[in-house]
């Protein structure tokens, strides 16, 4: 685990024989012997990493991929990537509702900067650093003014 990552810029990670030498997460399969799906779940996770969102059919992969310790590692940050299943054969519409929600959410977060770019720096600071533990510090911090 202590061993570094490779840099990518010392060589083309997108051929089958070079997407080798990246680490992968996908760290162990819990899936018979033989299968065929196992091998590109572990290629998905070398070439994305931790940033892949994957929308998976029910099926053998659901169950391997719900067990304790779950078969997918972390990356250098913590993270792993984000997996999930639907039922039957609509996990495309369910993988495009995924991308489309992510799309939405980026979409959103421009938004909140473009506003914040507009406002005061002492009302960001109080907006961030509000006590709403309690209600009444909840209502203390919403006299905040806007101007």
């Amino acid at each position: 685990m202590n061993i570094p990552d490779l840099d990518r810029k010392l060589f083309n990670p997108s051929t089958i024989k070079n997407s080798q030498l990246l680490r992968p997460l996908f760290e162990f399969s819990g899936a018979c012997a033989g299968c065929g799906e196992t091998p590109y779940v572990k290629l998905v996770s070398q070439l994305f990493g931790d940033r892949s969102v994957i929308a998976n059919a029910t099926g053998c992969s659901s169950i391997y991929a719900a067990t304790s310790p779950p078969p997918m590692g972390c990356g250098r940050k913590g993270t792993r990537p984000a997996w999930s299943n639907s039922l039957f054969e609509d996990n495309a519409e369910f993988g495009l509702g995924m991308r489309l929600t992510i799309d939405k959410q980026q979409e959103y977060a421009f938004e909140l900067v473009k506003i914040l770019k507009r406002i005061k720096l002492d009302l960001v600071n109080a907006l961030v650093n509000a006590n709403q533990v309690t209600k009444r510090a909840f209502k203390r911090n919403a006299n905040v003014s806007l101007n």
